[in-house]
């Protein structure tokens, strides 16, 4: 009795060993697939998220290359058109800008220069002031198109830095 019990035993293994060999292929065939996607959407989502920020980051250079423009400039060169351009466009490589293809991010900037309004400064240096807003807008995304947008402003005074640094005072 005992050696048909270990005949039906062994039986009984190789065949149950057989029967979930298809069931564990599929298993793991579907495990797989569903870790190699998401593995996939993770570096597409990394990728897309440094893309994003490179493309914050140069609009935060086009920005600051603006207002540092306009730190150097005299008070009346601030307002004047042929210094400080009420629009400008810049590249996300402006090595390749001759190129339209191979630049990449095309940046539209604003550049606007008012005096502040009332009751923002006090009235003696709000007339002797410029309030400057420099904006940058720009689209991304190849099938989205995400527009972004981003803006800084400042203060410009009549006898403010400009005096020093031209002047040496």
């Amino acid at each position: 009795m005992n050696i048909s019990k270990t005949n039906i035993d062994r039986k009984a293994a190789k065949f149950s060993a057989a029967a979930f060999a298809l069931t564990e292929t599929i298993l793991a065939m579907t495990l797989g697939a569903v870790m190699l996607s998401a593995m996939y959407s993770s570096f597409a989502s990394g990728y897309s998220t440094v893309r994003v920020t490179r493309e914050d980051l140069r609009a935060t250079q086009v920005l600051l290359k603006r207002m540092e423009r306009i730190r150097l400039c005299a008070f009346d060169q601030v307002t004047n058109y042929s210094y400080n351009p009420p629009t400008f466009i810049d590249y996300y490589d402006p090595q390749t800008q001759t190129n339209a293809d191979s630049s990449g991010t095309v940046y539209s900037g604003t550049f606007t220069s008012s005096v502040p309004a009332f009751g923002s400064l006090p009235e003696s240096y709000r007339t002797n002031m410029l309030l400057v807003t420099v904006g940058v807008a720009w689209t991304s995304g190849a099938m989205q198109q995400q527009h972004h947008a981003r803006s800084m402003q400042t203060y410009v005074a009549r006898e403010g830095m400009e005096s020093y640094v031209s002047d040496g005072r």
